[in-house]
């Protein structure tokens, strides 16, 4: 093992150290330090030579580029372009492997990505996580932290205590995902409820699958004060769900594996804050220029060795611009979601999962294009909210996909106790079987 994965918690504590306590402040400092960093990743990315294929691309050098407004020069990057040098750098460099962590992911296409990241990269996003849980006002020295196992990191599942843990200090305890299926779910639940944990963190299907059981079955449900979804976007149904039966502390955390979470909405705010210290959150329209609704397009201000700059994950953001910094106010869904039609057009599967905006007596949703004229919309019944009958929020759905398609699909609904994942494990609102 290298010396650097040693230090890994090493590096974490160093740069939590020296990371802002705050995403709020003087918008002036917060835009003159991202903009320093900004100018600083685009002198280091103008030495890498996929990117600089991509500065020669555009006619720019790194002086062309001092703040977030400045990247809208400089191309975009899609995850097929990235996948591809990742494998790249991967193949070309097997004397970096020992050093090296990868993140894979699997996306809504299924096509495995590995993201390459340094030890010290490593370190710093998982020290942001840290940074964005005491934002909140989670206390990880002294609190209790509930969390699933992840694909990411080496911790096992029910693994005892640390030494620092058995002291009462960053305490957690961390589960399989396994356990959050069928009536293996009322063990889950009555194990949180036996730790009371300060925060409970999950995939958002697995948090909500957590909630759904426990309504349904009339159990008691620890309220952590804080709980975060991770991995997913949390919808609206997704939203009302978690509230009522976990309660107010929703940390509602926007990012992409390749680089982590950038963008988040607090408890008792109506917005998301952008962390401008680590990343830029641009909004793209559809001539790639800048625009309050559009695609949101990332860049990381600390990948240095595996940059990540004008990143279009294809995601749809309403923001407006303060002061300077940008805020969002919505994050939806993939733009790459599409309903396919026959003659060859294609249509945002967006418009669909706004259908569920609103509606009540329902806990988790999906759309699944089965082929060019059949739609299965599958739902789940909020157990303890019958205001709206089946039959109601049945014609809900099927008249408003009417009214955007017309006559061009069979709808079918099925109605299930819980929605189960995709292969992928994810919680996918809308699924387009057609090749």
């Amino acid at each position: 093992m290298s010396i650097e994965k040693k230090l890994l918690n090493v590096y974490t504590f160093f740069y939590l150290i020296r990371l802002k306590k705050t995403f709020a402040g003087d918008p002036a400092k917060i835009k003159a330090d991202q903009n320093k960093k900004i100018h600083r990743l685009m002198k280091r990315a103008y030495k890498i030579p996929f990117y600089r294929a991509k500065f020669e691309e555009s006619g720019t050098t790194p002086d062309d580029y001092h703040c977030s407004e400045d990247l809208v020069k400089f191309p975009t990057m899609n995850k097929a372009e990235l996948r591809l040098w990742m494998e790249k750098e991967w193949n070309e460099h097997p004397e970096k492997h020992d050093s090296l962590n990868v993140m894979s992911t699997s996306g809504s296409s299924g096509v495995p990505l590995k993201m390459l990241y340094t030890q010290k990269e490593q370190a710093f996003s998982n020290a942001n996580w840290i940074r964005v849980l005491q934002v909140a006002g989670y206390r990880p020295l002294r609190g209790k932290m509930y969390s699933n196992q992840t694909n990411h990191k080496d911790t096992d599942a029910k693994k005892g205590d640390s030494i620092i843990q058995k002291f009462g200090l960053m305490r957690r305890r961390v589960v399989s995902e396994d356990t959050c299926v069928g009536d293996g779910i009322a063990d889950t639940i009555r194990d949180i409820n036996e730790y009371k944990p300060d925060m409970l963190r999950f995939r958002r299907n697995c948090m909500v699958r957590i909630a759904v059981y426990a309504k349904q079955h009339n159990m008691e449900l620890w309220k952590p004060k804080y709980y975060a979804p991770v991995s997913e976007m949390v919808d609206d149904v997704t939203r009302n769900i978690l509230t009522e039966m976990l309660g107010p502390g929703l940390i509602d955390a926007y990012g992409v594996s390749e680089m982590g979470s950038c963008v988040y909405k607090y408890p008792g705010d109506d917005f998301y804050y952008v962390a401008n210290d680590i990343a830029v959150a641009n909004v793209y329209d559809d001539n790639n220029q800048l625009a309050d609704n559009g695609r949101i397009v990332l860049t990381s201000l600390y990948k240095k060795t595996y940059p990540l700059i004008n990143y279009d994950v294809l995601d749809i953001g309403k923001s407006y611009v303060k002061d300077g910094l940008r805020y969002f106010t919505a994050i939806e869904g993939r733009m790459n979601d599409v309903v396919k039609h026959e003659d060859g057009v294609e249509s945002s599967a967006v418009q669909l999962m706004r259908i569920a905006n609103g509606t009540v007596g329902l806990s988790q949703f999906r759309f699944v294009q089965e082929s060019y004229h059949d739609m299965l919309i599958q739902l789940a019944p909020d157990p303890n909210n019958t205001s709206k009958s089946r039959e109601e929020i049945e014609e809900h759905f099927v008249s408003s996909v009417k009214k955007l398609f017309g006559d061009e699909f069979k709808i079918r609904v099925e109605w299930m106790d819980m929605l189960p994942p995709d292969k992928t494990g994810k919680q996918r609102c809308f699924v387009c079987n057609v090749k």
